[in-house]
């Protein structure tokens, strides 16, 4: 008798146990199934603030000994004054940086530093990366001038090289190479997952400023690079798929304002019509509703999907942000046939910011951080309100730190790290050696980088990745995909297809799909933050 007392009593209570946990689950507030992980360790208050962790007078590289660099020094391959770092990207341990060669004696436009956590030295020097060899000035297989990269969520870092070199000087002494994309595995040591050069037709060798660069990571990976060439601004957008690129020109949105030409930074008046120059992307977000309800008559499929992204971008000339559906940019047939007026109709004005801006970067929550130059600030915007004055909130300023902001990257624990270079005293030549003219600056932001998406419909197809079965790396041309059909490369049809508007029997797996990952989705919850 006791022994089913007991047996009815351990019964109760773990009935007691699952309803518990029932009830829980469901208080929990509604998942978005489009939510990436973000860090799950709290943010300490003194985290939030930003801070400098690398400064430098000058920068130095990581010659072999001090012969080599008195060599360089003396040959005039390298001229201290004449270095300045743009971007640059954390990934595991390092800080990746680029050296753009604006002007000579620069030995190296690629290479890292160690992080913070990892060395003791708060002015390192620069090791070239992937290698020396590989930043040979003259050499068109090499790097030439590399100002922006990306590094994408399997560790590949996508270099743009625009192919010239001192392009702040006059004369004839200068490297004219064609114009290229280099893909480089970081888990490999740099090794050279893919080289694609520029065809003249879209990036001309020689007349072009192939400047910021963002991933997209949908069917089989994008490119969305900018141009502020003064002769032909734009986007340039590469397809990884296809081994093919394309330019997106818009003159309304892509060219520098009147009104933004003039302005200052630190007392210094600059007269700079710079065309587009920052580029950000978005998140997922499903552009068929406007609620969270499906409306009568949709196609539930459609309306259970997020699959557009905004391409967000600014010239540096400007006192506006824009943005450009994702979908139209991948579609080059669309932006061979169609008119100035079919891509203007499609840019969107999000309103006015306080100054100008050079770098900008957005997180995978949707927060786009960017700096206002004449602020001598780093404002933030939470791309899912309105572009208004309220919802722009500056989160760091400081007239003597915070001189001329330019690229960002967001490390794997949270961390934003931001450029600030003075590039308005160096293209004036007025860099004070016995100053502090470069800095780094680091705050927690309690999110990832953009490129960390969850697996869905149109980023999640192995057959396109980085490596083959046996993780051996493609080969520069191993990548072959024949399309069916009439539009090859539009992203917006294949959309169309995946999703469908029908509900016969020849479209059910695709629904079946949509409706596993929907279930899949719900229980993946997502990680606020509020600075």
């Amino acid at each position: 008798m006791a022994t089913r007392r007991q047996l009815l009593t351990l019964v109760l209570v773990i009935g007691c146990v699952m309803a518990q946990s029932d009830d829980s689950d469901q208080q929990r507030p509604p998942a978005d199934g489009l939510s990436p992980p973000t860090p799950s360790v709290p943010i300490a208050p003194g985290e939030r603030q930003f801070r400098v962790v690398y400064e430098w007078n000058v920068l130095d590289f990581a010659f072999t000994n001090e012969d080599e660099r008195a060599h360089a020094l003396y040959g005039g391959h390298y001229i201290p004054k004449n270095v300045l770092i743009s971007d640059c990207k954390p990934f595991a341990n390092r800080l990746y940086l680029t050296v753009p060669r604006m002007l000579p004696g620069v030995p190296a436009t690629l290479g890292y530093i160690v992080r913070p956590e990892n060395n003791g030295r708060t002015d390192p020097e620069i090791v070239p990366f992937p290698s020396w060899e590989m930043n040979e000035r003259g050499n068109c297989s090499a790097f030439q001038f590399v100002q922006g990269i990306a590094i994408d969520k399997h560790g590949i870092m996508w270099v743009v090289d625009s192919g010239r070199t001192e392009t702040l000087t006059r004369g004839t002494d200068h490297v004219v190479c064609p114009p290229k994309l280099l893909l480089l595995d970081l888990k490999r040591n740099g090794t050279i997952v893919l080289r694609y050069q520029f065809p003249e037709s879209v990036v001309p060798a020689g007349n072009n400023y192939l400047n910021k660069i963002v991933v997209d990571d949908a069917f089989g990976g994008f490119a969305y690079i900018t141009d502020n060439s003064g002769a032909d601004p734009g986007i340039v957008v590469f397809s990884r798929r296809l081994i093919r690129s394309w330019k997106v020109r818009e003159n309304n949105s892509m060219r520098a304002a009147r009104n933004a030409v003039r302005f200052a930074v630190n007392g210094t008046e600059l007269n700079f019509s710079i065309h587009i120059d920052s580029i950000a992307l978005g998140p997922y977000y499903n552009p068929n509703i406007g609620s969270d309800q499906p409306t009568a008559g949709q196609d539930t499929l459609v309306n259970s999907q997020n699959y557009e992204r905004n391409v967000y971008y600014s010239p540096l000339s400007s006192y506006h942000i824009y943005s450009l559906p994702a979908s139209l940019l991948r579609d080059p047939e669309f932006n061979a046939r169609a008119t100035p007026r079919d891509i203007l109709e499609a840019v969107v004005d999000y309103g006015q910011k306080q100054s100008q801006t050079d770098g900008m970067f957005m997180d995978n929550q949707g927060v786009l951080y960017f700096g206002l130059l004449g602020e001598h600030a780093v404002g933030r915007w939470d791309s899912y309100k309105p572009f208004t004055a309220r919802n722009q909130q500056i989160i760091a300023k400081d007239p003597t730190f915070i001189q001329w902001v330019d690229s960002m990257g967001i490390d794997h624990e949270g961390y934003l790290y931001v450029v600030v270079n003075r590039l308005h005293n160096f293209v004036a030549g007025r860099l004070n050696p016995m100053e502090v003219n470069f800095r780094i600056l680091r705050g927690k932001t309690g999110a990832l980088s953009y490129v960390y998406t969850p697996d869905n419909l149109f980023n999640s197809d192995g057959k396109y990745l980085y490596s083959g079965a046996s993780g051996e790396p493609f080969a520069d041309n191993g990548l072959v995909y024949q399309y069916e059909g009439t539009t090859p490369a539009s992203s917006r049809l294949a959309a169309a297809g995946i999703l469908g508007s029908g509900n016969d029997g020849s479209n059910m797996l695709p629904y079946i799909t949509g409706l596993v990952l929907s279930v899949v989705a719900s229980v993946i919850g997502r990680l606020t933050w509020a600075w």
